[in-house]
């Protein structure tokens, strides 16, 4: 049987291959980064060494299966993630600091990501058109995903406290 980091691994590298694959059949892939949200809702000093090795294993997978220049999503991804978990910290955290290193970790991958095409010389969506309208939606979801995780979060303690899983 797999243990949870190996079943998150998996999770993250499948929301690559839906990411690459999937949505551009739709015409969805310039909305979001699915990777990317799922890796800075899951974001915490807890998780923070199996989130980076899932940020490179989707970041890899990503450059190789989209022809982009190989290593630049697995850093994009891997810097959201440091920062994210920074900013959320180690206890638990309500829905207005998960929204807060959510956004601030979106906002980290960004800029590495329009900084690191301009080194490189390639295009990115991240400044194209649309854009105020496309941040909208982006940080609409993440507070959305944050609240729903801290309400959830909650109701796992309340069912079974914290005192209780230790032992």
């Amino acid at each position: 049987m797999m243990n949870r980091r190996t079943l998150l691994l998996l999770a993250i590298a499948f929301t690559a291959l839906i990411q690459a694959r999937l949505l551009p059949e739709v015409g969805l892939e310039t909305l979001f980064n699915l990777p990317l949200f799922v890796l800075l809702l899951l974001s915490s000093v807890r998780r923070r060494s199996t989130l980076i090795a899932g940020a490179f294993a989707a970041g890899i997978l990503l450059d190789a299966l989209l022809w982009r220049p190989l290593g630049q999503s697995a850093l994009t991804l891997s810097v959201a993630v440091l920062v994210a978990a920074a900013v959320r910290g180690d206890g638990d955290a309500g829905w207005a600091r998960r929204s807060t290193a959510a956004i601030t970790g979106y906002a980290a991958a960004a800029a590495l990501l329009i900084l690191s095409s301009n080194l490189l010389g390639v295009g990115t969506t991240a400044i194209g058109s649309g854009g105020p309208e496309r941040l909208a939606i982006n940080v609409t979801l993440l507070i959305f995903g944050s609240a729903v995780g801290a309400r959830r979060r909650a109701q796992q303690l309340r069912e079974r406290p914290l005192d209780d899983r230790l032992s």
